[in-house]
């Protein structure tokens, strides 16, 4: 969040080169910082979350930050400033990341608690 929000050394990464590019990625991030901490939240005070609402929310998760990832390594992958680019595309690669992980706590929600009809907290 914070470099994306902030940058580094007083740059801004770019999430690519139109405003619906700038959009996705910027509520992207600043929308998972929001509901990823309530749903850990949740968990850790003995709320019950529904093992589907959990894997349904991870996986749109994983495919906003794949594609605000995939969108800023496209975009900044040929920018000829060195420094600009180099901090974009560790932006990019951090929603990758991000987004791959989402997917994963997705998929082992569904094989954990798909088959049993369990919630997460019991």
């Amino acid at each position: 969040f914070l470099l994306a929000r902030v940058g580094y050394d007083g740059i801004t990464p770019s999430f690519g080169p139109t405003l619906d590019h700038t959009w996705l990625g910027y509520l992207t991030v600043g929308g998972w910082l929001i509901i990823i901490p309530a749903i850990i939240i949740g968990i850790v005070l003995g709320d019950q979350v529904s093992w589907r609402m959990d894997s349904f929310l991870s996986l749109v998760g994983a495919c906003l930050f794949i594609a605000s990832g995939s969108f800023a390594i496209k975009y900044n992958t040929n920018n000829l400033n060195t420094k600009h680019r180099d901090i974009s595309l560790a932006l990019g690669s951090f929603c990758i990341i991000t987004g791959i992980v989402m997917a994963l706590d997705s998929t082992l929600m569904v094989f954990k608690y798909g088959r049993k009809g369990r919630s997460i907290a019991s």
